[in-house]
């Protein structure tokens, strides 16, 4: 082997074109196998860092009705499920909050979670300093934290006083006492501080709520038990349950789903494999390129390997040596390609999609160099099998080698058009992929988002935690006051919220046409105050806006979105209108709506507009706003200082932080469909330019070996426009082939990965004419050169040549 790997070196310096053309072309394709094996390995294949994280769960309400498939749970729920259980092993409760922390005269925000404390036992958790709070801790109600392993640094620079520390949260004071592991975060828990879930001041009535909740659910399953049986065993206490409450009865489900597949989330399984199959796509299309050129040179060594046999060397000698050779040069492209893989790992890091979970766990470990080097030898065995088959299966004894040369220069154009097909077959199915992402992302930046971000930005507020609940909304109205005294500042208003997530679903009565009926429904409610709507440029449809005379102690109004006026007074005025939170029963609070405004697409660009409705901040004042400021600055992030301190002028005690602009938020989500869409799309243009090199030279090696019958042709009166159309038609007729497969399987895939589309469909008339145009006059320019060359042949010369 040794022999045959210093013997292949040599070969490949007397072609260092061949070499130079293949390596690169091969280290490209191995850099992006390899860089997107490491995404799939880090995101969907490595196991949880938790003990048996095949039993790990998250638990959900789901409400098949209203379309609710990942609905949080109440506390109640939660606890008749942990009683009559015989399934699951251990459930806990997470609820995600915002706070202010201040530690030695530093405030700031901090996202928290306040969490059952037994949620560490379940995963299996161990801190990595000090201890987690009991359950005794918790009913106690003592106000004990614990932060997370990048909290700790960021916040306190690692400090080993850490232990012990006086903090205020909210205002309030209380003690950490202990730090959590850094693997923490890959169940998904990412807040910075912790603390028991009995602290909320609400906590009575969030432990006697019932039916869908606040609380996110984990759960360990018995050894003995499977997702779907715990699901149906779940559901069925939740129905039970569901049936003693008042009011109209929902329809509820439950759904169990295992951790690792809950943390990938519904796109990533399929961007990932997307992807990765668009990256092995590319490796073949390259390995086929570069195996048809070996297999074209082959050809050429035919009298050498002839001398060799005749020298005494063995079929299964010369045919190893062909395979040293091809292994050689993967394994050189191999190592090329491990550094782009390093470069193309570091730029997935920092670019990926943020819904990937453990991006951050993407690099080059053992297992993806073993597949780098599998890969590459893989590969080599792949480019040298054709030549090493050809060598093979020919009588290369030296008194046939012309009749060995023309024999093998047959079968080799047979094996390569066959090759060439392959390769455009593969690249079509990543163009038209890439056609169908590209109309996507089209689809998506064209969707009206019900708001005009340009100029707008967005700061978070938070009020002193001692601060009375009857004062909020003065203080709210000094900010938008001060704010509105800024040259340049056009409109301010605040609202609880602007970009939201899962939408609760809650029973909504509603007056309208001398009946009351209650309806289960996705309702998503905030307060605002100020020019709120006039800020976000949404269009007040009907109605008014809220006035000084919407205050604490007068009737309650609302806005509501178009959605929510549509569903509950379909084709009527909903203005005047009366509706309440809650099914029908006396102690209703209700309120009048006063005004309909257009639908806001806050969940996403990708996700229809849910109800909504809008409070006055004065009747329900909340501690926490986002600021909401459009500005004629022509770049107002450089005003932020500016802003925060208006916002201080107030009342130094409110925090403002997070000043972002509301389109780059926006932005954000497109962003991700441009990261998968740019990356497929590379890959199709590579392949696409590969294919077409490829058809360039089997085309020209034809025209070549075909000199002796062109001259043939033109000597019997064929014009040189006949033998081009002949020679274009040929490369036509491969493309065809190619492009009636790669259609085929691109329609097949795309329906595969439809979760990955939007408002196109997997066989979109448009993105397949445009893929068929292309590839189409791709071959003809591919086929023009080589078809210019053979209508200029000269017959006299042409005649005078020898035969291949």
């Amino acid at each position: 082997m040794l022999l045959d790997l210093r013997y292949a070196l040599r070969r490949l310096r007397t072609s260092p074109a061949f070499a130079v053309t293949a390596i690169v072309t091969l280290a490209l394709a191995i850099a992006g196998t390899t860089a997107m094996f490491g995404v799939l390995d880090a995101v969907l294949l490595r196991p949880l860092p938790f003990p048996s994280p095949a039993r790990l769960a998250m638990v959900w309400t789901e409400i098949p009705s209203q379309n609710v498939r990942e609905g949080r749970s109440a506390f109640r729920t939660v606890d008749e499920w942990r009683q009559r259980s015989h399934s699951v092993e251990s459930l806990a409760v997470v609820d995600p909050v915002s706070l202010a922390l201040a530690y030695a005269g530093d405030v700031g925000p901090a996202s928290g979670a306040r969490v059952s404390p037994n949620l560490f036992t379940l995963l299996g958790v161990v801190p990595e300093r000090g201890r987690l709070f009991t359950e005794r801790d918790a009913d106690a109600r003592q106000r004990l934290a614990l932060v997370s392993h990048r909290f700790w640094h960021s916040r306190f620079a690692g400090s080993s006083d850490i232990l012990g520390a006086n903090v205020l949260i909210d205002g309030l004071p209380s003690q950490i006492v202990g730090v959590l592991p850094a693997t923490l975060e890959q169940a998904g828990l990412t807040a910075d501080v912790f603390e028991p879930h009995t602290l909320f001041p609400d906590w009575e009535a969030r432990r006697a709520a019932s039916g869908r909740g606040s609380w996110f659910v984990f759960g360990r399953l018995r050894p003995d038990a499977s997702p779907e049986t715990a699901q149906a065993e779940l559901a069925a206490i939740a129905q039970r349950l569901d049936a003693t409450q008042p009011g109209p009865t929902v329809q509820r489900s439950v759904r169990v789903v295992p951790l690792g597949e809950q943390l990938a989330g519904p796109r990533s399984p399929a961007v990932v494999l997307v992807l990765t199959g668009a990256a092995l796509l590319l490796w073949l299309v390259s390995a086929v390129n570069v195996a048809g050129l070996s297999l074209a040179r082959g050809v050429g060594r035919l009298p050498q390997l002839a001398i060799q046999v005749a020298l005494g060397a063995s079929r299964g000698r010369l045919v190893r040596a062909l395979v040293a050779e091809s292994v050689a040069l993967a394994l050189m492209a191999g190592a090329v390609g491990l550094g782009l893989a390093l470069l193309a790992t570091q730029a997935i890091r920092s670019l990926g999609p943020a819904y990937l979970p453990r991006l951050e766990d993407v690099r080059l470990d053992l297992r993806v160099f073993a597949w780098a080097v599998a890969v590459s030898v893989l590969t080599g065995v792949m480019v040298g099998l054709a030549p090493a088959v050809a060598a093979w299966r020919r009588d290369l004894r030296v008194t046939g080698v012309d009749g060995g040369r023309r024999a093998s220069a047959g079968a080799a154009a047979r094996l390569r058009r066959l090759f060439v097909v392959g390769q455009c077959a593969a690249a079509i199915v990543l163009l038209a992929g890439a056609g169908l992402l590209v109309r996507s992302w089209r689809n998506v930046t064209q969707v009206d988002p019900g708001f005009r971000p340009d100029g707008v930005l967005s700061i978070n507020l938070a009020t002193p935690a001692d601060l009375p609940v009857g004062q909020r909304a003065a203080l709210y109205d000094a900010v938008l006051e001060r704010v509105a005294a800024i040259p340049g500042v056009e409109r301010a208003g605040v609202s609880s919220e602007l970009f939201v997530g899962n939408v609760a679903e809650q029973i909504v009565t509603a007056e309208g046409g001398g009946e009351v009926a209650a309806r289960p429904m996705q309702l998503r409610r905030d307060e605002v105050a100020g020019d709120v709507f006039t800020a976000l440029g949404t269009p007040l449809r009907h109605g008014r806006s809220f006035t000084a005379a919407d205050g604490r102690g007068s009737a309650l109004v609302a806005i509501v979105n178009a959605t929510m006026a549509s569903r509950l007074w379909p084709g009527r005025d909903a203005v005047g209108r009366r509706f309440a939170i809650g099914p029908p029963g006396p102690g209703l609070a209700w309120f009048t709506v006063v005004g309909v405004v257009g639908d806001m697409r806050r969940q996403g660009l990708e996700t229809a507009p849910v109800p909504q409705m809008f409070e006055p901040v004065a009747q329900a004042p909340s501690r926490r706003a986002i600021l909401i400021v459009r500005t004629a600055w022509p770049d107002p992030l450089s005003r932020a200082g500016e802003l925060r301190a208006a916002v201080r002028d107030v009342d130094p005690r409110i925090m403002a932080t997070q000043v972002t602009l509301v389109g780059d938020r926006l932005d954000a989500a497109v962003g991700e469909r441009r990261v998968q869409t740019s990356l497929l799309l590379a890959c199709a243009t590579l392949a696409l330019v590969i294919a077409t090199l490829g058809l360039y030279a089997l085309i020209q090696q034809a025209v070549v070996t075909r000199t002796h019958e062109i001259g043939v042709r033109m000597a019997l009166g064929a014009r040189g426009s006949d033998i081009a159309r002949m020679v274009v038609a040929e490369g036509l007729t491969l493309a065809a082939a190619g492009l009636a497969i790669g259609l085929a399987g691109a329609w097949w895939l795309a329906r595969a990965a439809s979760t990955l589309l939007f408002g196109v469909g997997a066989a979109d008339p448009p993105t397949l004419a445009a893929v068929t145009a292309l590839g189409l006059t791709v071959a003809v320019v591919a086929s023009y050169l080589p078809a210019r060359r053979a209508a200029r042949v000269s017959p006299i010369i042409a005649l005078r040549r020898p035969t291949i």
